[in-house]
């Protein structure tokens, strides 16, 4: 013969307060999507550029390497960004680099590398939604 019990209040509340933790965790955590950025100018031709997620810091942006095609390669960057607004800004700026393809200097902010590259940047709002693979063309200031 068995014997069940019924849960007591304050074991029911327990077992709400759990459920409702467990609920929030799962659905408070920030979406994150890995992007495919390249970025060409108007000859198609790739564009050694820095990727910067609006908010962030040009250095961490540089040290975290969010830079695509350098050393004349034309794959994509491959960027994890967190989506902790349903838009996420990205910012785009061509880098100088030397005959080998790696950045000469690092610029600070768009109207630093116009003035190191003749390249105007170029920005674009970023939903979760929107699709994984992002084209950014720069034009001769």
């Amino acid at each position: 013969m068995t014997v069940t019990t019924k849960p007591t209040r304050s074991g029911r509340r327990s077992l709400c307060a759990a459920a409702g933790l467990s609920l929030l965790a799962a659905c408070g955590s920030i979406p994150t999507r890995t992007l495919e950025i390249r970025v060409v100018d108007t000859n198609e031709q790739p564009v050694p550029s820095l990727v910067v997620i609006a908010g962030q810091d040009w250095n961490a942006a540089a040290q975290n390497k969010q830079f695509v095609h350098l050393n004349h390669s034309s794959e994509p960057l491959r960027l994890p960004v967190a989506f902790e607004r349903p838009e996420v800004n990205l910012v785009v700026a061509a880098v100088p680099v030397d005959d080998a393809g790696a950045v000469r200097q690092t610029p600070r902010t768009r109207p630093e590398s116009t003035e190191l590259t003749g390249l105007l940047g170029s920005d674009r709002p970023v939903r979760l939604t929107d699709p994984p693979r992002l084209l950014f063309v720069l034009q001769r200031r």
